[in-house]
């Protein structure tokens, strides 16, 4: 804690708002994916999650070009606006008064809108507000209080989502308000955009530009499939669990789907909460390429694993494989991930990243879909072909970057 005191006050605001932003919405979060299925189907739901993602995308495009031109604060601002219409859409579409799925999906689509937006400006301000000297320190920070987040609310989830929705997305709406005005009074512009190289480009011209960094784009490239990894949470595992795991009664006390999908999110983050310092001093010396591959290949291990059991034991062992190779990964994936993105495009480097977890979320949603006809099988064949292509290309931009060939690194330097 002593280091978050140390901290630029703008930045100790914007890390307890991930945190507030994490613990509500995590309390909703992976188990909508369980009320589209029941609602509206496997099939609908694949679809609908597919728009979204779309939606995310093209926000997330616009904003990383936006924040570079206009700063960061205006779209923080207009985001959390739009974030708050949309929660208190869905929690209406869910109180006593109306229900109803298909509003209910449409004010999430707004706040994964909103949502795309600020995501964009808000992890280009903390690149602004940090250097090399407290920059992981800082992410550090951030992983953990997100963890933390979702630690609670995913608690929260599985005793209160079945029978209470309407209040957990009511604070949601609270907690979106809340971040409204705290952008609105205590958070100041951190980036002039006037002296961005953006400032006179329009937004193709803009992210062309950024599309012949091609290490950068190489990791990008294997993020997509990074991205279809740890979305898994969100997408096909929480159908797994509604429809294939076998309920149980221990002491008295009723395991079914839902609540052991939240029993996996609790062993994941309280896992990361406790022992992700003993991880990070475990690993200091592993390479970037032993590090970055060793961690995605047990995660995908993990899901893989998690999608064949079907009873308690299997998927408690998932969640421990799973969170282990995500405490192993990250660190090294987001040390790469800033290296590569420095320079004062920051806004529209984050919104090309960005960009690869709408993709990844996109081809989850086709995954999803198609599970109504492979099964459970299926989806195991899949998944060894994502972390394939996850770590295969992710390592060849790792090598890259570390032994640049003359020409990429030129090349890339008159970028940035």
């Amino acid at each position: 804690m002593k280091e978050l005191r140390n901290l630029n006050p703008t930045l100790q605001l914007r890390l307890f708002m991930n945190f507030l932003g994490a613990l509500t919405f995590s309390t909703v979060g992976s188990a909508m994916t369980i009320y589209y299925n029941k609602y509206l189907g496997a099939g609908v739901t694949g679809v609908l999650l597919i728009i979204s993602s779309v939606l995310v995308f093209l926000a997330g495009l616009y904003a990383g070009h936006l924040t570079d031109k206009r700063g960061r604060r205006p779209v923080m601002l207009f985001s959390t606006f739009i974030t708050v219409i949309g929660a208190a859409t869905a929690t209406f579409s869910n109180s006593p008064w109306f229900f109803s799925p298909w509003t209910t999906y449409f004010g999430f689509l707004i706040l994964n809108f909103g949502f795309g937006f600020f995501n964009t400006a808000s992890s280009a301000m903390i690149v602004d507000l940090t250097d090399e000297t407290n920059r992981k320190e800082v992410y550090s920070l951030q992983y953990w209080g997100l963890n933390l987040g979702i630690l609670i609310g995913s608690a929260l989830s599985g005793f209160f989502f079945r029978d209470f929705l309407f209040e957990l997305l009511l604070a949601i709406t609270l907690e979106e308000l809340l971040a409204f005005f705290l952008v609105l009074f205590k958070i100041p512009e951190s980036f002039d955009p006037s002296k961005s190289p953006v400032k006179k480009e329009n937004i193709f011209k803009a992210y062309r530009t950024v599309s012949k960094d091609k290490i950068f784009m190489i990791y990008c490239f294997a993020s997509i499939f990074v991205a279809m990894i740890f979305a898994q949470v969100d997408y096909y595992l929480p159908v797994h669990l509604s429809d294939s795991f076998k309920t149980i009664y221990i002491f008295g006390f009723e395991i079914y789907g839902q609540r052991m999908l939240s029993l996996v999110l609790i062993t994941n983050t309280l896992l990361v909460v406790v022992l992700m310092s003993t991880i990070n001093k475990l690993t200091k010396n592993w390479t970037r390429s032993r590090g970055f591959g060793v961690g995605m290949i047990m995660q995908g291990g993990g899901f893989i694993i998690a999608f064949i059991g079907r009873d308690f034991t299997t998927e408690m062992i998932a969640a421990v494989v799973l969170t282990v190779g995500e405490m192993i990964c990250v660190p090294f994936a987001q040390a790469l991930r800033a290296d590569l993105m420095a320079g004062n495009r920051v806004g529209t480097y984050t919104g090309v990243f960005n960009v690869t977890q709408t993709l990844g979320n996109i081809l989850c949603g086709m995954m999803l879909s198609g599970s109504a006809i492979y099964g459970n099988v299926g989806m195991v064949v899949l998944m060894v072909f994502v972390i394939a292509l996850g770590v295969g290309p992710a390592l060849v931009a790792i090598r890259m970057h570390e032994h640049p060939r003359m020409g990429i690194a030129l090349e890339t330097e008159e970028i940035r």
